[in-house]
């Protein structure tokens, strides 16, 4: 008889062991998915705001280009004190009107172009007759998580200057 009582406290404490181990292992389950929901969270946060600070500079930059260059031509026809639309239609191959063939990038007070974000094509610009307007597109075409980060963006920027359409996010910066 003591001995079954043994074996039965020794399969309580087993039972017991088992339930504590599988209780362990669900919180960590459960601590690791809460920490991959949150790390994704601020992942779309930092890169919504990352996305609204380099449009921003560029606006800035290009006003800066404006006003020290005032009387610069780009040769178009349209919004001539701004950059014409370059060969490579890319941000990072801007120049001033009326500075040569200098990047906007270059000079004392000049920023560095913006680098390109992770998920997403460098920035484009084009400056016609309807506007100056850049445009960022999604390299993982369709992916929804994208897509909602592109509408963010243009929520913060604004209907009237920011528009999402298909994987391609587009910020008129002059009309």
């Amino acid at each position: 008889m003591h001995a079954h009582r043994w074996l039965h406290a020794g399969g309580f404490a087993a039972a017991t062991a088992l339930f504590g181990i599988a209780l362990f292992v669900l919180l960590g389950v459960a601590a690791s998915t809460i920490a991959r929901g949150n790390a994704k969270a601020r992942m779309f946060h930092e890169t919504k705001e990352q996305m609204i600070a380099q449009s921003d500079l560029i606006l800035n930059t290009l006003l800066l280009c404006r006003t020290i260059f005032p009387a610069g031509d780009n040769g178009t026809g349209w919004h001539v004190p701004y950059p014409a639309t370059p060969a490579d239609g890319t941000v990072a191959s801007l120049t001033c009107p009326g500075q040569g063939t200098a990047s906007i990038w270059s000079g004392d007070a000049r920023a560095m172009a913006p680098r390109r974000l992770p998920g997403f094509s460098a920035w484009r610009y084009v400056n016609d007759t309807a506007s100056v307007r850049i445009s960022a597109t999604v390299t993982a075409a369709g992916a929804a998580y994208y897509q909602d980060l592109l509408d963010a963006v243009a929520a913060k920027v604004g209907p009237a200057h920011a528009v999402r359409s298909g994987d391609t996010l587009t910020i008129t910066l002059i009309q």
